[in-house]
């Protein structure tokens, strides 16, 4: 074969001998260029092997601990809207008791303190007069003189029957009779009323006071008497509150009304006093609309196991409307919640494995109550996923970091 150089020399002319050089740098260009091409390849491949499948986020598992993962699933949650209301505590008029006696009297003891927790038919003071002992004296009379009464008249009926007496003194027994037994039983009455025990007057136990109860359980609220003090029939003595039948009265906007229904939940807290949540039920929806607000009164019954809770006392309120339960996430899981493109991050990865790979889809969120929020998944997640419930945006900032 003969060498390049060879040819080149064979070339008789000049013209010749450039044509075949530029036809030689020609063709080392398009070698050079090859072999280019040729090295930037494995480097391409390379890079799309390394690169993350769907466009995950790899954490290591140190990553992970230091950001504080948490993981969890999509939970069945009772979610609704919420009408947010405010108002204060009431009590019913069952629920408070103004004590005056039957019958004016001194008061000789009082057996209870302010704020003191009292039960139904507890003596709360004693009253003294007069006439207490009189009225058992007549009762007493009253007792005693219809046994006579009545077998009088057994007998007279038994001889007018025999036309044996008269008529006239029959009628009279009669009367007689009925008029102590009418007379007896309101002195009875009378006497059950004071809080004493007939039965005892009439085995000879004459008492001297008469004993103030109270007609409900619940705490002694005021106290309006002293020792010695004359009182007269009809006086207030004592307050008594029974805090266990409070209920919340709401201010609900009349534009918000027409979505208020009975037996709707309602949560509530107190105004300044602390965050412990309380749940209602509401009973009662006004019928008119206040000049002064324009609201509707709404009343919410609730069981009242604070000591803590008074009449009058302001709450802040939350009527939970359309109730259901829905798919739910906690609000930490979902990013950029309150936007209209919320989504969240998922892995299937085994959690105890030293790379974690993360994945992400768009929701649609809804009611939102207590922490969590409603959530339609745009796609299924795959079997297996754990949605992550916290730490959610250290993964996003990682995502960030890899574009």
């Amino acid at each position: 074969m003969i060498s390049i150089s060879n040819k080149f020399k064979a070339l008789k002319t000049i013209s010749e001998q450039k044509r075949f050089g530029l036809m030689l740098f020609n063709l080392g260009l398009l070698v050079l260029l090859l072999s280019c091409n040729q090295t930037e390849a494995p480097n391409e491949a390379s890079d799309d092997t390394s690169a993350n499948p769907g466009n995950s986020i790899i954490l290591t598992q140190e990553q992970a601990a230091l950001a504080g993962l948490e993981y969890g699933k999509i939970e069945r949650k009772l979610l609704s809207g919420d009408v947010d209301a405010r108002g204060k505590l009431l009590l019913p008029n069952d629920g408070k008791a103004s004590i005056s006696p039957v019958m004016g009297g001194v008061v000789t003891t009082i057996g209870v303190l302010p704020g003191q927790a009292v039960n139904k038919g507890q003596v709360l003071a004693y009253l003294t007069h007069p006439d207490y002992i009189k009225i058992q004296e007549q009762y007493l009379s009253a007792a005693n003189t219809l046994e006579f009464s009545e077998n009088d008249y057994n007998r007279q009926k038994r001889l007018y029957d025999e036309n044996v007496s008269s008529e006239k003194k029959y009628l009279q027994a009669k009367t007689d009779y009925l008029g102590t037994k009418a007379k007896l039983k309101s002195l009875k009455l009378i006497i059950e009323q004071l809080g004493l025990e007939p039965t005892e007057i009439q085995k000879g136990n004459i008492y001297s006071r008469i004993p103030v109860r109270t007609p409900i359980d619940g705490m002694v609220n005021a106290i309006m008497i002293n020792l010695g003090q004359n009182v007269a029939e009809g006086d207030e003595l004592f307050e008594i509150t029974c805090r266990e039948k409070l209920f919340v009265e709401l201010d609900v906007f009349e534009k918000d009304i027409m979505k208020i229904k009975k037996n709707q939940r309602v949560t509530f807290k107190l105004s300044n006093v602390d965050d412990r949540t309380y749940e209602a039920t509401i009973i009662a929806i006004g019928g008119s609309v206040q000049r002064d607000g324009r609201v509707v009164k709404v009343l919410a019954k609730f069981e009242n196991t604070s000591e803590f809770l008074f009449p009058g006392m302001f709450v802040a309120s939350e009527i939970h409307t359309g109730e259901q339960v829905f798919d739910a996430l906690p609000e930490s899981a979902i990013m950029n919640f309150g936007t209209g493109n919320p989504y969240i991050y998922y892995t299937t990865s085994d959690l105890k494995s030293s790379k974690l790979s993360f994945s992400k889809t768009a929701v649609k969120t809804g009611f939102d109550e207590s922490g969590f929020v409603q959530v339609q998944l745009m796609q299924a997640l795959p079997e297996g996923a754990m949605v992550v419930t916290n730490g959610g945006y250290y993964v996003k900032s990682e995502e960030s970091g890899d574009e």
